[in-house]
């Protein structure tokens, strides 16, 4: 079982990625477009917002199993407890992401502190897969 979590892990995190380098190059797409952005990049948006969402959640319900299963919940010190926070605030970028995205009307680009907050889960995942590694040696 534990072999099976942790390939959903892995799993979640080239998801998480993929739709997030996705998500960037859609971005710079649209901005290189010069007006509003062709239909098409505004649904790819959406459903690379999704594809991250789903592989994060994936990272936080296999992540919290093994942790669990193996250490019992046990507090697993200053490290670990930066990469929970560090995975916590991807998962509330990721979560305000896909909500500004749908109240956010077709056509219009994303609210300005989205642009800003994408950049900064990326820099946030490099750190927490780094501190993952360490943790977890």
């Amino acid at each position: 079982m534990l072999v099976l979590m942790k390939t959903l892990h892995l799993f979640g995190l080239m998801l998480g990625a993929a739709g997030g380098m996705a998500g960037a190059m859609v971005a710079v797409q649209a901005k290189r477009a010069g007006g509003p952005p062709p239909p098409a990049l505004i649904a790819l948006r959406q459903t690379f917002a999704l594809v991250t969402l789903i592989g994060v959640l994936l990272l936080w319900a296999t992540g919290l199993w093994m942790w669990l299963v193996d250490y019992g919940g046990a507090m697993l010190g200053t490290a670990f407890a930066l990469k929970i926070l560090a995975a916590f605030i991807i998962l509330a970028v990721v979560i305000a992401a896909r909500v500004a995205m749908a109240r956010t009307p077709p056509g219009s680009p994303p609210p300005g502190w989205l642009q800003r907050a994408g950049p900064l889960s990326g820099l946030l995942t490099y750190v927490t897969v780094a501190l993952a590694v360490y943790v977890f040696r």
